[in-house]
């Protein structure tokens, strides 16, 4: 990783610290079938950003990309909570939901009126962040610099990682500022990612999680 993947991570550092004082400077939350779980599932999304950041910054690349999919799937399910029926939060608080990739990203277009983001990205992203996450050959490609045991993660595929997960951490947080009517912190959050986006990007989503 060069310098150009550094300062990636600082940068997604520094916005994901203003993300969550957003949420957290307004206490505590109105407990709920539906409202703490989502607070939780914000929570773990920001635990898991902070370590991709962490092992990217200390080199164990292949550890970052394993955690992106518990990442997306908690930034799934946090939208789940707030939109599905009474039996999938019921199965989420009983551990018994399992999430359809192939499937969930159209629902959160339909009701959240993201187009066909979700929906997109997980189609396209799917079996790479399966394979990343459960030792595939996504994974196992990687661990060679021609015949040697060394990692051979490109800086384009490290800052797409730090992109797409900094993506997830916002947007889990633009779903708790909206849900709880935190009128201010929402606008402040599309402010904060606006600002952020604004610096070149150097790839467009593609190297990593598939065509």
């Amino acid at each position: 990783m060069d310098s150009r993947g550094e300062e990636e991570i600082k940068k997604a550092n520094q916005l994901a610290v203003e993300l969550g004082n957003l949420v957290a400077s307004k206490g505590e939350c109105p407990p709920g079938d539906r409202n703490t779980p989502l607070i939780a599932y914000w929570s773990l999304a920001f635990d898991h950003h902070r370590g991709v950041l962490c092992l990217l910054w200390n080199k164990l690349f292949g550890s970052a990309f394993a955690l992106v999919r518990p990442l997306v799937e908690a930034t799934v399910r946090a939208h789940v909570v707030v939109m599905g029926s009474e039996e999938d939060v019921r199965k989420l608080r009983n551990d018994e939901y399992r999430t359809n990739f192939g499937t969930v990203g159209n629902q959160i277009d339909a009701f959240f009126g993201t187009g066909d983001w979700f929906e997109s990205f997980l189609n396209r992203a799917k079996n790479a962040l399966h394979s990343y996450t459960h030792a595939g050959l996504s994974q196992l490609g990687r661990r060679f610099s021609g015949n040697d045991v060394t990692p051979s993660y490109s800086e384009e595929e490290i800052i797409d990682l730090i992109r797409t997960s900094t993506i997830a951490a916002f947007l889990v947080t633009k779903l708790v500022t909206k849900h709880f009517g935190f009128e201010q912190e929402e606008r402040r959050c599309g402010e904060l990612f606006g600002e952020w986006g604004k610096h070149p990007r150097t790839s467009d989503h593609r190297e990593c999680w598939g065509h």
